[in-house]
């Protein structure tokens, strides 16, 4: 009875010692979910302006190189009441991708152009998001 009751003594801990191995080697994901006030497209990508948590409006910038398969953007489409809105995936701490669910419909109030300017081009050309929510 002893050596079953320390069998399966031992054997717990080896499981809980293997299980917190398997969790340092998987990476840690964090996700922010944040509505989107206006989507304007570009022709180099496009531009999110978003509502901060202080009440002030931020924004950042995708190209549209983000968006093709394994990229770092990903674009949905869609028609319900909770779209617009932006998920940002952060991977060990680091921007990993991001997602944009959009309305299906250009017309949309969230839709709108962005005008081309000079310097329009630094401000797609970036590798990363450093947002602040």
């Amino acid at each position: 009875m002893k050596r079953t009751v320390l069998l399966i003594g031992l054997s717990f801990l080896l499981l809980g010692a293997l299980a917190a191995g398997a969790q340092e080697e998987d990476p840690r994901v964090y996700v922010k979910t944040v509505g989107i006030m206006k989507i304007l497209n570009h022709a180099l990508g496009y531009k999110v302006l978003y509502l901060k948590s202080s009440m002030e409006v931020g924004e950042f910038y995708v190209p549209h190189g983000w968006f093709k398969a394994g990229g770092k953007a990903q674009l949905i489409l869609g028609d319900t009441q909770a779209y617009p809105y932006f998920s940002v995936f952060y991977r060990d701490g680091e921007f990993d991708h991001v997602k944009i669910y959009a309305h299906e419909n250009i017309q949309h109030l969230s839709w709108g152009r962005l005008k081309r300017q000079v310097g329009d081009s630094s401000k797609f050309e970036i590798e990363t998001l450093d947002l602040e929510f």
